[in-house]
Order: C-alpha cells, then structure tokens, then sequence
C-alpha cells in the first residue's frame, strides 16, 4: 500500500489545480493507494493579514492577485467577477481547516477531501466568506455530514488541535508551503504536478516495492 499525506490549505489556488489533480489519479488507485489529509495553513494569523491588508479594499486586492494564479490553469477564470462579489474580506486558514477536521472525524480522510473541495469552489467561484459560520454549516449540508456533530465538532479544541497537529508535523520535515505530498513518510514532491507525474510515480513506487527505480524522487530530509 503506497500512503500519500497530501499537505494543503483552502485558501491555496495551487492547492485546488492539485487536489483535483491528484483526485483523478488516486481513484484510479484505490486498492493500492491511501491519502490522508493534512492542513498547513498559509495564513495562520487574522493579525497579520490585517497588517498587511489595513482595509477591506487592501485585503480584495490581495485576495484578487491570488485568485489569478488560477488563470494559468482556467483560462476563462475571471478573479475580479468572484471578488467583486463583495464577500470575501479578512478570509484566513484555521476555520476552513477547523472545518475540513470536524469533516474528517465524522467520514475519515474521504469526508475531508470532500468537504475541502467544496470549500474551495465556494471560495475560488462563489466567492463566499469560507471563514463564516453560516458558509462553513452550509458546506457540510452539501456534503452529507451530520450538521448537528459538525457544529460541536467545527470549533472545538479537538479540530484545532488537529490542524496544529499537521502544522507541526509539516514543519518538521521541512515544508513550508503547499501543495506539497509525501509518499510513504520519505519522498516529498512539492507544488503543483501533471496527473501523468503522479501516475508515474505511484506505478513506480508500486512496482518496485515502494522505492523508486525509473522517477526520480528525493527524501523530505534531502531537499
């Protein structure tokens, strides 16, 4: 069994490109291939975005130059159409990753990738608030979960301490951005990868007994 720790936050635009990416292919590999979930948040204090982005204006335009990264891989994505929606302000990482975790106890690390995904399209085409209350038990509507858990569940120290969990273990191998995925806790590809890479990878991973013979892949401790 090959073990993927997919390292991500929602408010990623690389994450997104990746996370479908890399969806496509582990479907594909279900009986060989687990992917868990990890948070890494990019921006981890409400405080220092606000002192970076001093007004709401600011903190638009930022969040629109992000959003365009995605335009290399949507050509038709219009970042201004999502912004100008008026929804997003001081959007940052803990409580769409609260959220994804509270997602995960409920239906493990396929409750996570689902409720992060929709997270991610509410914000990146909805250009919905993903930090708010309403949008985050919304998500978990759509997605199938027991809301009534997922309101004790969302806040609660138990998530946090998850995502800090992840964090840690993140920084501990030396990542510090995302996307980023480990295989096996040894071999770290970082940034946004083709589907046909992942493939590669995990056919040769899968061949040769979980260490590579025909792609060439460094350990977390190497790079």
């Amino acid at each position: 069994m090959i073990e993927i720790k997919f390292f991500h936050d929602v408010l990623c635009p690389y994450c997104f490109i990746a996370t479908r990416r890399l969806m496509n292919v582990a479907k594909d590999y279900k009986d060989q291939v687990i992917v868990r979930h990890k948070s890494f948040m990019m921006i981890s204090s409400l405080e220092d975005l606000k002192d970076i982005a001093p007004t709401i204006e600011e903190v638009r335009e930022l969040f629109k130059n992000e959003f365009s990264i995605l335009k290399k891989y949507i050509p038709d994505y219009d970042p201004e159409k999502v912004i100008n929606k008026g929804k997003i302000g001081y959007v940052w990482s803990l409580p769409p990753q609260m959220a994804c975790k509270a997602a995960e106890f409920q239906k493990g690390d396929e409750g996570h990738w689902e409720y992060y995904k929709r997270a991610q399209e509410k914000l990146f085409f909805e250009g919905e608030d993903i930090t708010s209350d309403d949008v985050l038990i919304e998500i978990a509507k759509e997605v199938g979960l027991d809301v009534k858990r997922f309101k004790e569940d969302f806040k609660s120290k138990k998530a946090k301490l998850a995502v800090i969990q992840d964090e840690e273990e993140a920084h501990a191998m030396g990542i510090h951005g995302v996307p980023a995925v480990l295989i096996n806790d040894k071999w770290l590809i970082r940034g946004v990868q083709t589907e046909d890479y992942y493939r590669q990878v995990i056919e040769d991973l899968i061949k040769n007994g979980g260490e590579p013979k025909n792609v060439n892949l460094k350990a977390y401790w190497e790079q």
